[in-house]
């Protein structure tokens, strides 16, 4: 947008030309397990469209940058939600800022709730389109609950701001959780395979000629796999990086709070968060981003966002918004493609996603192991249920007329027997053996780009 949109009542402020002003934010919406979900979501749609209810961090002043103040803080041309779960939720976040988004969408798809991804904007959307991972945890896990919600990157489509520049995609996502920092639970198996999906939607939509902004709650820190798929294998840079330089994470680890939040744009895990409070000085981190094209796009300013807190409730979320100012450059002709995304560009590089692939296999290889074995556990219990299963009949039969009482413990230890052991079939035999395709599949893709850059290695050194 080449002005701002501003609500009725606010003073005009100026922005750079050609420039959108994004906001991403995790509200928090689980609609039992999230506290006090229905007023912070009401809360944060009333910060959105303009009604300011918050008490602001004490020392957050100069969180701010180069804004001025927080009514321009709150002023976004575009706005990206993930964990919007409840449909009373949104219907408040569409009607209460309908006025200053006209233009709006929640994704559906999902066996429950649906992936909690939304988009609100100044700007009108032509298209939009949900991609559902196809590797999303397990259906057991129903306390997790990733599986049952679908999750997926929602892509929209913007409207050009002028002919003079490139329409924006967003890709807004929410990855799979991590329940530990290693072993099974930490989930680093299927945050990779979506990393790796989710890393060629982004390829395709920028060689279209698209401005990509890969924006959420992606669960990963700087540095990790999931990360830098998403950034090497597109050629697309962390915002915030662009603007700031790179991340030096161990300092980030020991500075205080406020300095954390100021300097490592730390969204998740602060101490500064109520819903956070008690966790670790070091265990503050990002795992909310927008990554950009920097062919297309330049970040002018960035920061953390929604750090006040609601009176006599807390903070808004148990995670802080990210917002940074973008600009839109100017079309070249013809347009320079970025050499990480059409596999070449110095050797160095080439080494480094070499090792990224070999570190991918490794890592399919380690969790198919666990898959296989869940899958064979699954079966044997169900298999085993039908031999229990038989056995209670068998044992109803003879106790029936000696202690007719029992007949009722071994008529509810069959139902019991029954259910579960029917679950887990189905679980293995149709879940279990779709996600190790699925594995093998994500397998192929990374063996055949390997072999891909392998060959450029080796015309590299002739």
């Amino acid at each position: 947008m080449t002005q701002d949109s501003t609500s009725s009542g606010r003073n005009e402020l100026k922005k750079p030309e050609a420039s959108i002003r994004f906001l991403t934010f995790n509200t928090w919406g689980l609609k039992w397990a999230s506290k006090h979900r229905k007023q912070r979501l009401r809360a944060i749609a009333d910060e959105l469209a303009g009604i300011s209810c918050s008490v602001p961090l004490t020392g957050s002043d100069f969180l701010y940058g180069s804004s001025s103040g927080e009514e321009r803080a709150n002023d976004y041309d575009v706005v990206a939600l993930q964990e919007i779960w409840c449909k009373e939720d949104w219907d408040y976040i569409a009607a209460k800022c309908s006025e200053a988004f006209p233009y709006q969408r929640i994704f559906y798809s999902g066996i429950i709730a649906g992936p909690g991804l939304a988009i609100l904007s100044k700007i009108p959307i032509q298209s939009t389109f949900l991609y559902r991972f196809p590797i999303n945890g397990r259906p057991s896990a129903v306390h997790r609950g990733d599986w049952y919600v679908g999750k997926s990157v929602a892509i929209t489509l913007l409207q050009p701001v002028d002919h003079k520049t490139h329409p924006v995609a967003i890709l807004n996502s929410h990855m799979h959780a991590p329940y530990a920092l290693t072993g099974d639970a930490a989930y680093a198996c299927h945050r990779s395979c979506q990393a790796w999906d989710f890393s060629k939607l982004a390829n395709l939509y920028k060689k279209a000629g698209y401005a990509v902004i890969i924006s959420g709650d992606l669960n990963s820190r700087p540095g990790s796999l999931p990360h830098k798929f998403l950034t090497m294998e597109t050629g697309l840079v962390d915002s915030w990086e662009q603007l700031n330089g790179k991340q030096d994470l161990q300092l980030i680890a020991r500075q205080r709070p406020l300095e954390q939040l100021k300097y490592g744009c730390t969204t998740c895990d602060s101490l500064l968060n109520t819903w956070r409070a008690s966790r670790k000085p070091d265990e503050a981190c990002r795992l909310d981003y927008a990554l950009i094209d920097p062919e297309r796009l330049q970040t002018l300013d960035a920061g953390v966002r929604f750090t006040g807190r609601i009176p006599n409730i807390g903070s808004f979320s148990d995670h802080f918004a990210y917002t940074c100012t973008l600009k839109l450059l100017p079309k070249r002709d013809p347009v320079t493609v970025d050499s990480m995304s059409d596999g070449r560009g110095s050797r160095e590089l080439l080494f480094r996603k070499f090792a990224n692939y070999e570190e991918m296999i490794q890592c399919i290889a380690s969790y198919r192991v666990v898959a296989m074995r869940q899958k064979l556990f699954r079966c044997l219990h169900f298999y085993f249920s039908i031999l229990l299963l038989i056995g209670a009949l068998v044992v109803t039969t003879f106790t029936a007329n000696k202690a007719g009482w029992s007949s009722i413990f071994w008529v509810l230890f069959a139902i019991v027997v029954s259910v579960t052991g029917t679950i887990d079939g189905f679980i293995s035999f149709l879940f279990g053996r779709k996600e190790l395709r699925a594995l093998k599949e994500v397998e192929e893709e990374v063996l055949c780009a390997q072999r891909y850059l392998k060959a450029l290695l080796k015309e590299k050194t002739k």
